[in-house]
């Protein structure tokens, strides 16, 4: 057996002990680097945005059979689920933090900074990618329009997540600066996405119901959980004294059933249509 097909084996074998390895490496290297970041005044999710770049194939991953040693293909996909997990609880959270009452009442300035956050970098990107269809792009398969719609609606989309974890380290979630800037990202983010599917469904004609499809099943979702779901978890709470008393162990299992049913639901609507053949 040859040492790849061992180091195969042991990573199919003990995904446990590997996921320990690899768990122990990413905190270590990444809250070393926010520490160093931290004496310039940086966010840690600057720290882990850089640590995945260097952990990953572009730096470490030269180093010859890193990869395969710390990170093989094989344990990606537990990573990968972990990953998710992590950021759908940290969403929640987020969630929980935030002051619904703040954001409406400073709606107007949280579109205002949307706006603005979409339409710049709309017209960089779109400026950008002029130059990066002349030079790297076949022009038989792309169409100008296309490609500068692409790129510049893709600049336009927020990071979300990195977002959270900015206004959390700075502990500007419970601020108004915050809780402004948040709501901007949520608008940005839900237009941006929309206007991705509609880009993409100008690119591939036979699939124009994408963006319909997509944002249809969006609201749909929205207004089943903010009403008949939003209704019968308040009943649950009233009846079982966890609105007076604190939440009790079953509604805490309700709740992160609810939590990881949208998180599917999201994701099922999220994922393209795929045309059915007899």
């Amino acid at each position: 057996m040859s040492s790849r097909a061992r180091r195969e084996y042991s990573a199919n074998k003990q995904p446990v002990n590997l996921f320990i390895i690899q768990l122990s490496v990413i905190i270590i290297f990444t809250q070393g680097l926010g520490w160093l970041l931290g004496l310039i005044k940086q966010p840690k999710v600057i720290a882990e945005v850089i640590g995945g770049i260097v952990l990953g194939p572009t730096v470490m991953g030269r180093i010859p059979d890193f990869s395969y040693r710390i990170f093989p293909p094989q344990s990606i996909s537990y990573l990968n689920l972990i990953a998710n997990i992590g950021l759908i609880l940290f969403l929640f959270l987020i969630g929980l933090e935030v002051d619904v009452a703040v954001m409406k009442k400073n709606g107007r300035n949280s579109a205002i900074i949307s706006l603005a956050g979409m339409v710049l970098p709309f017209g960089f990107g779109s400026a950008i990618s002029v130059p990066i269809y002349n030079e790297y792009v076949d022009k038989t398969t792309t169409s100008f329009g296309h490609f500068v719609l692409f790129v510049g609606v893709a600049m336009s989309i927020t990071a979300f997540p990195v977002l959270c974890r900015i206004l959390t380290s700075l502990k500007l979630l419970d601020d108004k600066v915050g809780i402004i800037v948040l709501a901007a990202g949520v608008g940005n983010d839900v237009v941006g996405w929309v206007l991705l599917a509609l880009t993409l469904a100008l690119v591939n004609a036979d699939a124009g119901v994408t963006a319909v499809y997509v944002l249809l099943c969006a609201v749909g979702w929205a207004v089943i959980l903010l009403f008949p779901i939003r209704w019968g978890f308040v009943w649950l709470a009233r009846r079982s004294g966890s609105l007076d008393h604190g939440p009790t162990p079953g509604m805490m299992t309700l709740t992160l059933l609810i939590v990881f049913a949208s998180s599917f639901v999201t994701g099922i609507i999220g994922e393209p249509l795929v045309p059915l053949h007899p």
